[in-house]
């Protein structure tokens, strides 16, 4: 297991979203580091249930897991997203429905679903799913 505390991202590639997640996880959950999985429009991919991609990001969440300790998991959905330009409202969809995938995967984990407004690239909580 490595040393520190980790947290998992499942996060757009966008470069505008990294620092204000990594900076809102490491405060908000006492985190050391974040292993950041990035794909062009995460939300909407974990959203759809595409499953060669879903598959892919699972593997990259278990390393994180297993192999860092990882128990908190947080899907990013931002605004301004090339990836996955859709409504404020299909977004927020999309990250319940990723939030309801990964719980799928029987992790003993916290899981978050954010919004990062483009405005201002502050940090909201959308929803949450705690381990019981």
């Amino acid at each position: 297991m490595a040393e520190g505390k980790f947290g998992t991202c499942i996060n757009c590639m966008d470069g505008r979203c990294q620092e204000p997640i990594i900076e809102w996880m490491k405060k908000g959950f006492g985190l050391d580091y974040i292993d950041m999985i990035t794909e062009a429009g995460a939300d909407g991919i974990m959203g759809s249930r595409d499953p060669d991609m879903v598959k892919l990001i699972k593997n990259r969440v278990l390393v994180s897991t297993e192999k860092h300790g990882s128990d908190t998991i947080v899907l990013v959905g931002h605004g301004g997203c090339a990836g996955n330009p859709v409504s404020y409202e299909q977004h927020l969809s999309d990250i319940r429905k990723g939030m309801e995938v990964i719980r799928t995967w029987d992790l003993d984990v916290d899981i978050y679903g954010v919004w990062i407004s483009d405005e201002d690239w502050k940090v909201e909580t959308v929803a949450s799913i705690e381990r019981s």
